[in-house]
């Protein structure tokens, strides 16, 4: 038995054996040196993909983002990295004034990047990842990559009550708001901000266990370039603006072809197909392949982006980058 195949089957039977995927808050994805430290954890993960003719309003709505996701964590968020800085700093408090000053001391056509964190000890030494995270890009004048906000969280608090309810709540409020061209919700990996995950094990757990996303917002905008109207690819919750759910057949049509099994959540601006009451990891070993997220992944095919020049994440030396990326978007076909 290989050393990937022991890690994907220890997960497999930790989560069984205490109850279900909550459990994954405390354990972590080892590089091949265990003394790195982590090379990823898992929790829950949000991707927004948005328009961006308007950079002033995306600046607004990247405010309102972060100061709602310390909101929702208001004792465990606690760092903000500002614009052009390689370090964050701790506040205490609301740091509201403070993102809005640092995003006002720019003009708007020079985008803007920022980043709220909160770290959560699981007795890891040198653990450099941050379990809550929330960045934000609007991308310069003149660039026609896709801006995105994204976030990521652990899977329960620290009662013990699940955070997918507070995700759908907030992914459905946000897409009403936002009106984005696409995003995603749902299980994922969560790696050390501005590192790519490059665990020897990574390839591995997605393959086995489906439900995984990958963190890859910024290669994924690289790779689409000014290609707004495909998505990356489904999750427990999938986001599809007004664009697509034309290209799609419309609202009515989409409903009669995931429902009941799906949810979609019609808003003014686009849907969002909830797969599932609950997100699902599956696990190919079992073959369970989660039927819900088929169905979303067979009606949005048309709008999957596809023509990638390299890929989304790293793989073994023996393996094309390229080809693994589509065999994972495809993994629900």
């Amino acid at each position: 038995m290989t050393i990937e195949m022991t890690t994907t089957t220890t997960i497999a039977e930790f989560v069984r054996a205490n109850g279900g995927a909550a459990v994954l808050d405390g354990i972590h994805l080892p590089y091949a040196d265990a003394k790195a430290g982590p090379a990823a954890k898992f929790g829950l993960r949000a991707e927004l993909y948005l328009p961006d003719e308007d950079r002033s309003l995306l600046r607004t709505q990247a405010a309102e983002f972060l100061h709602e996701f310390w909101a929702m964590f208001p004792d465990q968020v606690n760092e903000f990295l500002q614009r052009d800085k390689k370090r964050s700093t701790r506040f205490g408090g609301d740091p509201g004034a403070a993102i809005e000053a640092d995003i006002a001391s720019s003009a708007p056509k020079t985008g803007y990047s920022g980043a709220l964190f909160g770290r959560a000890d699981i007795g890891l030494p040198n653990d450099d990842i941050p379990v809550y995270q929330a960045n934000v890009l609007v991308n310069r004048a003149g660039d026609s990559d896709l801006s995105f906000f994204d976030l990521s969280m652990p899977l329960a608090s620290v009662s013990g009550s699940l955070h997918t309810v507070p995700l759908l709540e907030r992914f459905l409020g946000w897409c009403r708001r936002f009106k984005p061209r696409h995003g995603s919700a749902g299980f994922s990996f969560i790696v050390c901000p501005g590192m790519s995950q490059n665990s020897v094990y990574a390839l591995q757990l997605m393959n086995r266990f489906p439900g995984f996303d990958f963190p890859s917002a910024v290669d994924f905008t690289m790779e689409v370039g000014g290609v707004h109207d495909r998505i990356k690819s489904v999750n427990w919750l999938t986001a599809l603006g007004d664009e697509l759910v034309a290209q799609l057949g419309g609202l009515e049509m989409m409903r009669q072809a995931l429902e009941p099994a799906c949810t979609v959540h019609g808003y003014d601006g686009g849907v969002v197909i909830q797969a599932g009451p609950t997100p699902r990891l599956g696990d190919t070993h079992a073959n369970d392949v989660p039927a819900e997220y088929r169905l979303a992944a067979r009606v949005t095919r048309p709008v999957r982006f596809e023509d990638y020049d390299e890929g989304l994440f790293r793989v073994p030396k023996e393996l094309n980058k390229r080809d693994e990326t589509l065999k994972w978007i495809r993994r629900f076909d």
